[in-house]
């Protein structure tokens, strides 16, 4: 039977068609507006004054927004830095015989604050907003009522408020046609009046912000920088980690049949030579390191973007069919391979050049195998948002896939005493389809009921043993592969029966609703609080529930604690948008801990985190 061959350019076109399809059918959030008495709206004071004593039919006119932001505060600029901070924005509704041009906003001021990176573009103290307009010449004489609405999020050094919008207002009347008007505002405006165009915007006043600037009273809800991408972590364990699965990955039936040929290759174009087998190793090493490296360094500063990818149902459904596209050419139905003219076009036959080649593209053909773990790699990275963490962990995992190329390239007689790739791997592959299929529906865990997902994990991995014991009839007579079979096979049926066996509920920690009510009750009892942000559709969220807050000794440790859950399933709701807004939100899970005063503290946890972790955040 003849297997189809699917070019990797034409299934990652498909792939990539797909992703941008469900990204762009998931809901965007909407943003959500504070009260006009919320603590937000108290930041700013706004006025609406005009260049004249009245407005002259048929005449130009000017007017002026005028923010004053409360010392020690500051607002976004009219166009911000980062596309996820609220711009500084002002609006007039439609005035009956009036015509209002765009508004023309102030210069804005660089401030370098703790909880970011790079300086931000902000308007601080009084800040003027330009709008010229024009009255119709037609326009009947008499009071018109103007309005003006500014909408943006304050913040000061510690914390960022809900997005609030003010307004204000001006009763103003409108002469007839050749009526005269006095100057007003000039300190505004400048001496000039009478339509011309507005004076160049003053540059917000500069200045930097105060250390000691405290929380409005009974505001919480601080977003405090996150903790350090290494932070409980050791970097030396994590790259050592990296690299050891990468040495592991050179097992899989993807790669496996891959080193003898490409050790081969190596020694055919160095006719003998040791040093040019070495540098050909090399070369080929480098290759699968660039094309590794550039993927860590993508997801690191993709960041938000490429994690909120990871969070939406469509998209985890997405990985599902892929990882199961990959299962499907495990089992033979498919493989991929590189099209011969780009294998011709880019020198792949022969020579440094096509040894580095080889070694960008041999990510394609390992990717039914590698993809899973290279994946899961690219989320963690992403939540670190580091580009040099990124480069180096993809690097490590390039140099662990690497080693066997440079040992057996430079080594002599080690490529003979490698087991040969025949019908064991066959073997081999089967299995590996089976176990992609279990990954696929460890993708879908947030979607699917419990148990559902129990049996879809075990199932997958008791037909799988069996088939490897019974039904598969390859590499039967190859004597060392009989134990290692049976083994293999066992192990698989006894995973299977594990996951499918009902396990007895284990009492978790006693959360309750996410509420203003509970929280200002836990202020007044003087009780430290800890809130749970998920999603249903969140798995690192299912992971803290089930392996984290249901052991008996953060349980015990809980105990004095407010425990609330907010529930942001619901994207593009105005109470998710809300609590994302005030509470700093960037991505589930979040977990954010307050001291009995009402004070948030320490680091937040925003990833899974195992009991012996999470433990000391409870003291």
């Amino acid at each position: 039977m003849t297997r189809r061959l699917l070019p990797p350019a034409r299934l990652a076109a498909l792939a990539l068609a797909a992703l941008v399809a469900v990204v762009a059918l998931a809901p965007a959030p909407a943003r959500a507006q504070a009260p006009a008495d919320s603590p937000s709206a108290s930041v700013v004071a706004l006025r609406l004054v005009a260049d004249a004593d009245r407005l002259v039919a048929g005449a130009p006119f000017r007017l002026a927004v005028v923010a004053d932001v409360k010392p020690g505060w500051h607002v976004n600029s009219h166009t911000p830095k980062e596309d996820y901070l609220i711009p500084t924005e002002v609006s007039l509704p439609p005035v009956a015989g009036l015509a209002f041009e765009a508004p023309v906003y102030p210069a804005h001021v660089e401030l370098k604050l703790p909880f970011s990176e790079t300086p931000l573009a902000v308007y601080e103290g009084k800040t003027v907003i330009r709008v010229a307009g024009k009255v119709d010449p037609a326009a009947a004489p008499g009071p018109r009522t103007l309005k003006a609405l500014l909408d943006f999020q304050p913040c000061n050094d510690q914390q960022c408020l809900a997005p609030a919008q003010v307004e204000a207002t001006l009763t103003i009347d409108v002469a007839a046609k050749g009526s005269a008007a006095s100057p007003a505002n000039a300190e505004l405006f400048g001496a000039s009046t009478g339509g011309g165009a507005p004076a160049a915007a003053p540059t917000a006043p500069a200045g930097t912000a105060s250390a000691t600037t405290a929380p409005l009273e009974g505001v919480r809800g601080t977003a405090p920088a996150e903790p350090s991408p290494f932070a409980g972590r050791s970097l030396p364990a994590l790259l050592g980690l990296v690299f050891l699965a990468g040495l592991a990955l050179n097992l899989t039936p993807c790669v496996y049949p891959l080193i003898p040929i490409t050790v081969g290759f190596f020694g055919r174009q160095a006719a003998g030579k040791t040093s040019r087998n070495l540098g050909l190793a090399v070369l080929y090493v480098l290759g699968m390191s660039v094309t590794y490296s550039a993927l860590g360094v993508f997801a690191a500063l993709s960041g938000a973007l490429f994690g909120s990818w990871l969070q939406k149902p469509a998209v985890l459904v997405g990985i599902a069919i892929v990882v199961l596209a990959l299962a499907l050419s495990m089992f033979g139905l498919f493989e991929i391979r590189m099209p011969h003219a780009l294998t011709d076009r880019t020198g792949l036959k022969g020579g440094a050049v096509g040894a580095f080649t080889m070694g960008l593209f041999v990510g394609f053909v390992a990717a039914p195998c590698i993809g899973p773990f290279v994946l899961s790699l690219l989320t963690y990275v992403a939540a670190q948002g580091s580009a040099v963490l990124g480069f180096g962990l993809f690097f490590t995992l390039a140099m662990g896939l690497g080693v066997p190329y440079l040992v057996l390239g430079t080594v002599t007689g080690s490529l003979s005493k490698l087991p040969r790739s025949g019908e064991w791997m066959v073997a081999v592959r089967k299995v590996f389809g089976f176990v992609l299929v279990s990954l696929a529906v460890y993708f879908l865990r947030p979607l699917l009921p419990p148990r559902a997902f129990d049996l879809g994990l075990a199932l997958p991995l008791v037909l799988g043993g069996l088939y490897l014991l019974f039904l598969e009839k390859n590499a039967r007579d190859v004597a060392w592969f009989k134990p290692v079979r049976a083994v293999v096979s066992l192990a698989l049926v006894a995973a299977g029966i594990w996951l499918a066996v009902p396990r007895t509920a284990v009492a978790g920690l006693p959360f309750e609703t996410y509420s203003d009510e509970a929280l200002a009750k836990a202020a007044a009892e003087g009780k430290p609080v800890m809130i749970d942000f998920f999603a249903d559709w969140c798995l690192p969220c299912k992971e803290l529930e089930h392996n984290t807050f249901s052991d008996p000794r953060v349980v015990a440790a809980a105990k004095g604690w407010v425990l609330l859950k907010a529930d942001l399933t619901r994207e593009g709701t105005e109470e998710v948008a809300r609590l994302r807004q005030r509470w700093g939100i960037k991505g589930v899970p979040t977990v954010v801990f307050l001291g009995p005063d009402g004070k948030e503290r320490g680091p937040r946890v925003v990833e899974f985190e195992r009991p012996e972790a999470f433990l000391p955040r409870l003291k």
